[in-house]
C-alpha cells in the first residue's frame, strides 16, 4: 500500500512538473500581452521567444525583397532566427491548407494577399492579434479584429504614354475614359479583380456596372494579367493608356526617364499585403515579436528602403515614391473580396468578355 502511496505522489509531481513547463498556447499569449505594455511587454515578449529561438514565415514578399528585410529583424532580436518560405499567395494557402489537414502546424505567421487572409480566416488556421503598432498604420489597413493588419501596399494608378498623351489632355476621372477620344486607345488586364472590386463597392454596384459596361464599349486592349507587360506595350505604343497600372513599377520608370506619367484617380485603389498570427503557431512569443517588428517604424522604414510602398504613417520613401502618397488609399479587404472572389471573377470576365480556358 505505501508503494501504491508513494507511485501516486511521484505521478502527482510529474504531472505538476509537466504543466509548469508545458508551452503557452498562442491564445495565452497573445491575451498576456495585450495586458502588459512598454517594457514589461517588451520582456515578457523576448524572454519567451529566447526560449523558443526561431519564427516560421510563409510570405508571398519577392525574393528580391524579403532577404534585404529580414535580417534586420534578426539584427534586432538576434536570439530568434528567421526561416522563410516563399510562394505565390494561392500557393501559400494550399500547403498551409494541406500542413493543416495532416496534423502539421510549422508556420507562425503568413504574409500574404487579401483572399489569402480570407480563407485562412474562414478555415480557422488564422487566429485574432492586434498589434500595438496597428494605431499608426493608415485607416482601411488592418482588420478591427486583428486577423489581418497591412505591412505594404501596390498602387493602382492609370499610366499614360507621354508620346501620346500630352499631360494637359490626360484624364483626370474615371469619367474622363468614356471619352470617344480614347476608343481603341487603352488597356486593361484580363484579372484586375481588385481594381474592379473597388471600382463596384465604391461607386455602388449597379452604378459600378452600368460604368464598366459602358468602359468595356471604349474597344479596351486586353493582352494578359500581368500589369508589367501592359506598361510595356504601352511604352512600345501599343496603346496611350494603361488602365489599374500597378505605381511602383510606373514611378519608377517615370525616374529614370522612360516617355511615362500618371494619374492618382477616385477611388485610388491599393491592394494591400497583410501578416496574420496562425492559431496553432509553435512560437507564439516570437511571432508576436515579429508582426510587431514588421509593423513598427523601423521595419517599415526597412520595406521603404527597398523600394516597397509602406502603410505607416511617417515613413519616408524615395522621392518618387513619395508621390505616390498624394491621396489616400481604399484598401482592398480580405472581408469584401474573399466571401465573393467567383461571383467578382465571373461579373469581370462577362463585362469585359474575358474569354477563360476549361480544362
Amino acid at each position: 500500500m505505501l508503494n501504491f502511496f508513494r507511485v501516486l505522489l511521484i505521478c502527482g509531481l510529474m504531472v505538476a512538473s509537466w504543466g509548469s513547463v508545458r508551452a503557452a498556447t498562442v491564445e495565452e499569449v497573445v491575451k498576456r500581452a495585450s495586458a502588459l505594455s512598454g517594457a514589461e511587454r517588451k520582456t515578457f515578449l523576448e524572454e519567451g521567444a529566447k526560449k523558443e529561438g526561431e519564427v516560421v514565415f510563409y510570405t508571398s514578399l519577392s525574393l528580391t525583397d524579403y532577404p534585404k528585410i529580414l535580417p534586420h529583424f534578426e539584427r534586432a532580436y538576434p536570439f530568434v532566427k528567421t526561416n522563410t518560405y516563399r510562394a505565390t499567395p494561392s500557393g501559400l494557402f494550399t500547403k498551409v491548407d494541406t500542413e493543416a489537414r495532416a496534423g502539421r502546424f510549422a508556420a507562425d505567421v503568413i504574409g500574404s494577399a487579401p483572399v489569402e487572409m480570407w480563407q485562412l480566416k474562414q478555415r480557422k488556421l488564422s487566429t485574432s492579434y492586434l498589434s500595438p503598432e496597428r494605431r499608426a498604420l493608415q485607416p482601411g489597413s488592418f482588420d478591427a479584429e486583428g486577423f489581418w493588419q497591412a505591412f505594404d501596399v501596390t498602387p493602382l494608378n492609370l499610366a499614360f504614354n507621354t508620346k501620346q498623351v500630352a499631360a494637359a489632355d490626360a484624364p483626370r476621372s474615371y469619367a474622363d475614359l468614356l471619352n470617344p477620344k480614347w476608343k481603341g486607345r487603352m488597356s486593361l488586364g484580363t484579372e484586375e479583380y481588385t481594381w474592379f472590386n473597388i471600382m463596384l463597392e465604391t461607386m455602388g454596384k449597379a452604378k459600378g456596372l452600368e460604368y464598366m459596361a459602358a468602359l468595356a464599349k471604349q474597344d479596351l486592349a486586353m493582352p494578359g494579367s500581368s500589369s508589367v507587360m501592359r506598361v510595356q506595350l504601352m511604352l512600345a505604343g501599343e496603346s496611350a493608356i494603361a488602365i489599374a497600372a500597378r505605381g511602383r513599377r510606373v514611378s519608377e520608370l517615370k525616374q529614370q526617364g522612360a516617355p511615362i506619367d500618371y494619374r492618382l484617380l477616385d477611388p485610388y485603389a491599393g491592394e494591400p499585403n497583410f501578416v496574420t498570427l496562425m492559431q496553432r503557431s509553435p512560437h507564439p512569443h516570437a511571432a508576436l515579436l515579429f508582426i510587431d517588428w514588421m509593423l513598427s517604424e523601423e521595419g517599415q522604414t526597412r520595406m521603404a528602403e527597398v523600394g516597397r510602398l509602406s502603410v505607416r504613417r511617417g515613413i519616408k520613401h524615395r522621392s518618387w515614391v513619395q508621390e505616390l502618397f498624394q491621396k489616400d488609399f481604399v484598401f482592398l479587404s480580405p472581408s469584401s473580396i474573399g466571401p465573393n472572389l467567383n461571383d467578382i471573377i465571373a461579373q469581370y470576365d462577362k463585362t469585359f468578355g474575358v474569354q477563360r480556358r476549361t480544362k
